[in-house]
């Protein structure tokens, strides 16, 4: 064992090698990621319902909504998952075809197929449950309406900055009204609707 705590082959050269994440934390990694997907799909259907389809803020609506992605997301995973074992039960029947290092590195990518299959089976299992908690289900929806909120602000001032106009520059009167003709194609009573369903 070297000076730094690594092993070293040989021909003296380190051997260090990052130590394998546990389960868990490879779970809550992808757990973290299936989320962001499902919020991110929440906040877009929220934005459409406000802007587009002018329909009305309904929290069990979202919830439902969010439900679904949650399964959607899991089954994908339950997908994954069957095609991971397909491929490692592939690998296993041929580790005795090859020499000895072709045959130990099919052995290693069954190892991490088998990872990756425990990850897709957890990760799937974690939605589900995730998707028959309300309270959780509730929290999910809030954080994409105000992701969604927040995208809808920006967007409003990054408009209203572009319609700004110097006052003192020729034809400022028919150029304000042309402003507000695009302001009010924001469709602010709308907007107001969705700001005041968030408080």
């Amino acid at each position: 064992m070297g000076t730094n705590g690594s092993h070293e082959t040989d021909d003296g050269t380190a051997a260090a090698r990052a130590p394998t994440p546990s389960t868990e934390r490879i779970v809550d990694e992808g757990m973290l990621i299936a989320l962001a997907a499902v919020r991110m799909a929440l906040k877009n259907r929220i934005i459409v319902g406000a802007l587009r389809e002018h329909t009305d803020y309904a929290d069990a609506d979202y919830a439902a909504l969010a439900r679904r992605e949650l399964h959607e997301v899991a089954r994908q995973n339950d997908e994954d998952s069957t095609r991971v074992e397909r491929l490692g039960s592939y690998l296993s029947r041929t580790t005795k075809t090859g020499k000895g290092r072709e045959v130990e590195n099919k052995r290693r990518d069954v190892i991490r197929l088998g990872r990756r299959r425990t990850l897709h089976d957890h990760v799937a299992e974690r939605l589900r449950v995730l998707a028959a908690d309300d309270e959780r289900v509730a929290e999910l929806v809030d954080k994409a309406r105000a992701d969604a909120l927040q995208e809808i602000n920006e967007a409003l001032a990054t408009r209203l900055l572009a319609q700004r106009i110097d006052p003192r520059q020729p034809g400022y009167a028919a150029a304000r009204a042309e402003r507000m003709r695009a302001v009010a194609a924001i469709d602010l009573k709308a907007l107001a609707k969705r700001t005041r369903s968030t408080d």
